[in-house]
């Protein structure tokens, strides 16, 4: 068998259908992934490239690719101070610049991205963008950084388990 034509961005190890007016979650029996959490493929996920990133997204597991990085956007959560990254946010952007904008009720949302991904994840993809994009992923570092301060500076018993992680490694 061929190589298989790797075409979406995002691959899920599952969708989302209504099953009897219920929204269920339905996974394929072979293993194969769906295109964009929607499209049945015949992708598996070991035909899948180096450059795309498993984690939990949009309320299930999958892949999203880290090369073709056109533009990021980080916004941290500096409201909720009991969680490193849980309530962070990464626009990613593949083909154009992601855009703030106003609502009428004065909130910021952002328009032109394709996807978004949180918690832990970000670390992981803003490292993998670094390595298979041409995207200058320092400026997102030293966001990251700057949260990783303010949150350990938050909670300081956190940090000593950090420290003691590290020497046991």
């Amino acid at each position: 068998m061929g190589k298989k034509k790797i075409n979406a961005t995002l691959y899920m190890k599952s969708k989302i259908v209504f099953v009897k007016r219920e929204l269920t979650v339905k996974s394929d029996p072979n293993g194969y992934l769906y295109a964009y959490g929607k499209y049945p493929t015949k992708i598996l996920p070991e035909d899948l490239p180096e450059w795309f990133i498993y984690g939990y997204m949009y309320k299930r597991h999958g892949y999203i690719s880290a090369k073709g990085v056109k533009h990021l956007c980080y916004i941290p959560n500096y409201f909720v101070d009991n969680h490193l990254h849980k309530y962070d946010t990464l626009y990613i952007s593949y083909d154009k610049e992601i855009e703030p904008y106003k609502t009428e009720h004065g909130s910021i949302w952002y328009k032109g991205y394709d996807n978004a991904v949180g918690s832990h994840l970000i670390v992981e993809f803003v490292r993998a963008v670094g390595k298979y994009s041409d995207y200058d992923v320092s400026d997102i570092i030293k966001e990251i950084e700057k949260k990783r301060e303010w949150y350990y500076e938050k909670n300081p018993n956190d940090i000593n388990l950090l420290i003691e992680a590290r020497q046991s490694t």
